[in-house]
C-alpha cells in the first residue's frame, strides 16, 4: 500500500514580514502528489497565525483535503479556546469536507487529569459545532505520559514520530512509519513522518511531511470527496474469521518478524481483506495481519454480505439493539466518533455486523454517512 503524502505548514513556511508567502503553485506540481495539507490555525484563545487565511484559501484553490490545526493549552478555558478556534474559521469552513486537528503536546505544569479534561471537553465542542471530532495530534511518549486515552471518545490520531534530524545543509529522510502507538492507541490515520524534509514551496529551509495511513482512495473519502471525483470500490472482504484463543498478535506484516501492533481477544470476529500463507490482513486500509491457523482462528460460515456505506456515530453514544426498532433488545453501545460498516438498511435502521443481528437507529442526527 502507498501511504498517501501531505504536509502541515505554519507562519514559519512564509518569511516573517509576510512579503514572501508560500508557493502553492509549486506545491501543486510537486512530482509526488500532496494530497492533504494541514494549516495553523492559532495558539490557545488569544493567538491566530497571520499566514493562516492565505493558506487556507490556497488549499481550497489547488483542491487538497484541508486541515485546521489548533495549540491547545491545558491550564486555559477549553470554552475560551474553542471559541477563539472557531472565530477564526467563521464563515471559511464547510465542515462536510474541512476537518480540525487539536494539537496536543504543550503540557506545562499541567497534571494529567486536567490535561485530559480539557482535551475531551474540546473533543466534545469541537462534536457539537461540526458534527465529528478532531483529530488529536501529538506522539506516543507525550501521550503516555499526559493524557488518559482510556477516558477519551474514539478519535482519529496524527502521530509524529521521525528520524533525527540530518545536519544542514542535509535534509532528514522520512521515517519509513509506521509510526510507535500510544498505549490504549490501536491504529492512526495521519504520521508526521518528518520535520527537516526539503520545503515544498515554502520560504523556510526545511518543512514536516506527513503520510495518511492509506492511499488517495482514502483521503478523498475522509474528506467527502467535495471535487466527485471517481473512487475505486471499497476493499473487498474476502470472509469473516474469530479469534478462537485468549489472545493473539496483531502484526504490521504477514509472519512473527514483523512488528506486534495489537491484539485480538477470544471471541473477537474480524473481516479478512487479504490471505497470504497462514496469515490474514484484517484492516481494509492498513498493513495489519494475524496468524490464521485453525488452532487461532475460526472461519465464521456462510457469505459475507456487501458493505453498502460506511457511517460514523455523531453523538457521544448510541444503543446497539438486537433488531431494528427500540422494542429490541440493548446488546451493547457505538460510541461517539466510532466508523461502522453496514450491511442492510430496514425502516431507518443500519444492521452493522456482516454475521449478527446487531442494529443502530440511522438517523442523521445520530449517524453521518461516509
Amino acid at each position: 500500500m502507498e501511504r498517501a503524502f501531505g504536509l502541515d505548514i505554519s507562519k514559519y513556511q512564509s518569511s516573517a514580514d509576510g512579503t514572501r508567502k508560500m508557493d502553492f503553485n509549486k506545491v501543486a506540481a510537486n512530482k509526488e502528489e500532496v494530497t492533504f495539507i494541514a494549516a495553523r490555525a492559532g495558539v490557545s484563545w488569544g493567538y491566530q497565525d497571520p499566514r493562516f487565511e492565505y493558506y487556507w484559501s490556497e488549499m481550497a484553490r489547488i483542491k487538497v483535503g484541508r486541515i485546521a490545526y489548533f495549540v491547545l493549552y491545558f491550564g486555559e478555558s477549553a470554552l475560551a479556546q474553542m471559541d477563539a478556534l472557531f472565530k477564526i474559521l467563521e464563515n471559511k469552513a464547510d465542515w462536510n469536507y474541512d476537518r480540525l486537528a487539536l494539537d496536543a503536546e504543550v503540557n506545562g505544569i499541567n497534571t494529567r487529569a486536567r490535561i485530559t479534561a480539557t482535551t475531551l471537553k474540546s473533543l466534545d465542542i469541537c462534536r457539537a459545532r461540526t458534527g465529528r471530532y478532531p483529530l488529536i495530534y501529538s506522539r506516543a511518549s507525550w501521550i503516555n505520559s499526559y493524557l488518559d486515552v482510556s477516558s477519551l471518545p474514539a478519535v482519529d490520531w496524527w502521530l509524529a514520530n521521525y528520524r533525527k534530524s540530518a545536519p544542514p545543509p542535509f535534509y532528514t529522510a522520512e521515517h519509513p512509519g509506521p509510526p510507535i502507538l500510544p498505549k490504549g492507541v490501536s491504529t492512526y490515520l495521519i504520521h508526521q513522518t518528518g520535520d527537516h524534509c526539503r520545503p515544498i514551496g515554502g520560504v523556510s529551509s526545511t518543512m514536516d511531511y506527513n503520510r495518511w495511513n492509506g492511499e488517495k482512495a482514502d483521503v478523498v473519502r475522509y474528506f467527502g470527496n467535495q471535487a466527485g471525483q471517481p473512487l475505486p470500490p471499497a476493499p473487498t472482504v474476502l470472509f469473516m474469521s474469530k479469534c478462537i484463543v485468549p489472545a493473539l498478535y496483531k502484526r504490521e506484516g504477514p509472519g512473527t518478524s514483523y512488528k506486534v501492533i495489537g491484539a485480538l481477544s477470544l471471541g473477537d470476529v474480524v473481516s479478512v481483506y487479504e490471505q497470504k500463507g497462514d496469515w490474514l490482513r484484517i484492516d481494509a486500509t492498513a498493513q495489519v495481519w494475524c496468524c490464521g491457523t485453525s488452532n487461532y482462528m475460526q472461519r465464521v460460515a456462510g457469505k459475507t454480505p456487501a458493505v453498502l456505506f460506511k457511517a460514523q456515530c455523531i453523538v457521544s453514544a448510541q444503543y446497539l439493539r438486537s433488531g431494528p426498532a427500540k422494542t429490541h433488545q440493548v446488546i451493547g453501545t457505538l460510541q461517539g466518533g466510532q466508523v461502522v460498516n453496514v450491511f442492510q438498511v430496514q425502516d431507518g435502521w443500519f444492521r452493522v455486523s456482516a454475521t449478527h443481528p446487531v442494529w443502530v437507529s440511522g438517523g442523521s442526527q445520530y449517524l453521518r454517512q461516509l
